[in-house]
């Protein structure tokens, strides 16, 4: 692989592009035009890299992928069947290998990502996905990190994991994308309510049950969706938990926190201290118990998943649960996971 095209411009897409071009390959970054130009295009800049004048910058998707060996999809999950839906326009875009860089389930179908790109008509041999804990803030600036590739093709992910690697950064792979995919979106889940216990002052110290029982949650899910029960403790969930329950870069982290030390699920009112409001475990909570419904209607009482964690992270962050007893309700409910397993 010597031609690689990124699609999307935000933290992720800039770094991956970064990490890329530090080893010489052919760089081409895609933005939408509707959309405000990143600084990437004019200054080869934003506040986290600095690319080489060898990386190229379009608006325009067809030439973006024209001549790719591989192209990496670095954009908002929730966005990403629009994105293909204008990809489908695009002569021969079904013959290129891809590398989803995000983590989300759509949560209008419950998708996974990659089940999006093979609905698009992309072959499943074709999709990668890369995941794992570690912040751009960090491995802009020569952090260490451990993360993973997942495909259902073996080459694909080796090749991958091989050529991307540096010193600082570790790939490995996994053959179970769906385990890979579900615990890597999930996390962001968890991370909110990392950040609600933290802020509320009394329960700070029950990360460790809240690990737990969420992963234990997300074992039997990823099971009942014909994933592998032992990449839940993988670099996709429990690996990723350091990067999103412990650091304050992460943004579920900040959200969870914010709105129980203001007290508020106001947007505009959240706006005034994050950078962003709703991060993608609002809309992932959603997704994962989409498919836990549709899994129990084909299923008998016996074998029903209750998912109780994520259901009332959902009840806190729609305004079900009042926010005064939401810590407290979230730790009742973890305590009763871990009492019943």
């Amino acid at each position: 692989m010597k031609n690689i095209t990124v699609l999307g411009v935000g933290r992720w897409a800039s770094c991956i592009a970064y990490l890329l071009d530090q080893k010489k390959y052919n760089i081409t970054m895609w933005q939408r035009k509707k959309e405000p130009q990143s600084p990437l295009f004019t200054t080869h800049k934003n506040e986290f890299v600095t690319l080489s004048k060898r990386v190229n910058f379009t608006h325009d998707l067809a030439r973006a992928i024209d001549g790719a060996d591989l192209v990496i999809i670095s954009i908002l999950s929730q966005a990403l069947q629009d994105l293909m839906d204008n990809l489908k326009q695009v002569k021969g875009y079904n013959k290129k290998y891809y590398c989803i860089n995000m983590k989300g389930i759509e949560a209008t179908t419950g998708r996974r990502l990659s089940e999006i790109l093979r609905d698009a008509g992309i072959p499943r041999q074709n999709i990668a996905v890369w995941v794992g804990p570690g912040h751009v803030q960090s491995i802009s600036k020569g952090g260490t990190a451990n993360m993973l590739i997942s495909a259902y093709n073996d080459k694909l992910a080796q090749t991958i994991a091989k050529d991307f690697s540096t010193k600082a950064l570790n790939l490995s792979t996994s053959s179970d994308i769906v385990g890979t995919e579900l615990g890597a979106a999930s996390k962001n889940v968890y991370g909110i309510a990392a950040g609600i216990l933290t802020a509320s002052g009394e329960y700070e110290h029950c990360l460790g049950g809240l690990m737990v029982a969420s992963i234990m949650e997300m074992a039997n899910l990823i099971d009942a969706m014909g994933g592998k029960r032992d990449s839940a403790h993988g670099l996709a969930l429990l690996g990723d938990y350091q990067a999103t329950m412990f650091d304050d870069n992460s943004k579920n982290l900040s959200y969870g926190k914010a709105i129980i030390k203001y007290n508020t699920l106001d947007d505009k009112i959240l706006l005034k201290h994050l950078t962003t409001t709703r991060p993608e475990g609002y809309k992932t909570c959603e997704a994962l118990l989409l498919l836990r419904d549709k899994y129990n209607q084909n299923v008998s009482d016996s074998q029903k998943l209750s998912m109780p964690i994520a259901s009332e992270i959902y009840n806190i962050i729609t305004g079900k649960t009042k926010l005064s007893v939401a810590a407290s309700k979230l730790f009742k409910t973890i305590s009763e996971v871990l009492k019943n397993s």
